[in-house]
């Protein structure tokens, strides 16, 4: 008998619900191609139910809250908001498979630690080069072998709005494409470099960096999850930073200007102290000389002569 067809799959509808550009809070949630999880990380690639192959996995992360926290080599500690860590796995509960792809034990890619790889860089990118069970041409029978669907596990610790959670956030793949027995030497050049590897510098045998699997109860009640999607049900709370952002407060207009001909008033804003970015309260001239200078000067400028 000839090899079952696999079943075809409606993949851009079960990628974002047929909403793309929108967002879509079915079975996840993708605005613009970012897939937001329950903490603090925004994945960017790859895509849900992604068909993959080739030399390695390569998954680019946003760490950085959508540009609201810092990322090393500066200072990431803050008593409302911060990343702890990040750890990521492949896993198949159908085919019994758990690979480690970062849990911080090493100094070296892609096992060290993800939110001190690429310093300075907001997305970080784990290159996971695909361990020797999963090589094949894409040709065999689906799940027969350690090939067909994964999910990316994302394991996240994190402190949101001065309260910590731990979320698991897992994105489906499918590894059907073909996956040569030695990768290319062209991934010599790719930054990070892709691992990990065998002693021989090929693929590492899948059985040295498999896990045993978890309950899937046991991972359920493992969990804390912020009672919102962070960004998008709940703002994001960092504490006052001395470093940039606006200078004092919103100004209150007091001039009543009118449009055309110059004639509009300038109004005098206030600058509050405890905006964050603040860098002390408004100065004042104590000497009224001066200040009446000033203003000759001022109102020259717009050409009506008072004194």
């Amino acid at each position: 008998m000839g090899k079952a067809e696999m079943p075809r799959r409606n993949l851009s509808r079960r990628q974002n619900n047929n909403k793309n550009g929108q967002q879509d809070k079915s079975a996840f949630n993708i605005v613009n191609g970012r897939i937001f999880t329950p903490g603090l990380g925004i994945i960017l690639a790859p895509q849900p139910f992604t068909p993959m192959g080739g030399d390695f996995l390569h998954i680019a992360l946003d760490v950085s809250g959508d540009g609201k926290l810092p990322v090393p080599p500066k200072t990431i500690d803050d008593p409302l908001t911060q990343v702890f860590n990040f750890t990521i796995f492949l896993t198949s509960n159908p085919l019994q498979k758990n690979f480690t792809i970062s849990n911080i034990t090493t100094t070296t890619p892609p096992f060290a630690n993800i939110m001190n790889q690429e310093s300075g860089q907001t997305v970080k990118h784990i290159n996971f080069e695909w361990p020797d069970c999963l090589v094949g041409d894409g040709k065999e029978d689906f799940n027969t072998t350690s090939r067909g669907d994964y999910n990316i596990s994302i394991h996240q610790n994190f402190r949101l709005n001065g309260s910590t959670f731990y979320s698991i956030f897992n994105l489906p793949i499918s590894i059907t494409n073909t996956i040569s027995q030695f990768p290319g030497a062209n991934q010599l050049l790719t930054k990070p470099p892709p691992g990990p590897l065998g002693t021989n510098g090929g693929r590492m045998n899948c059985a040295m960096i498999n896990n045993p699997m978890m309950d899937f109860a046991a991972l359920v009640a493992s969990v804390n999850n912020p009672p919102g999607q962070p960004f998008q049900d709940i703002p994001i709370e960092t504490t006052q930073r001395s470093d940039g952002g606006q200078v004092g407060g919103a100004g209150t207009a007091n001039g009543g200007g009118k449009g055309g001909n110059g004639d509009g008033s300038i109004g005098l804003g206030t600058t509050g102290v405890n905006a964050q970015g603040a860098l002390g309260a408004a100065g004042r001239c104590k000497d009224d000389r001066l200040t009446g200078t000033v203003l000759g000067v001022l109102v020259m400028v717009l050409g009506i002569w008072v004194w």
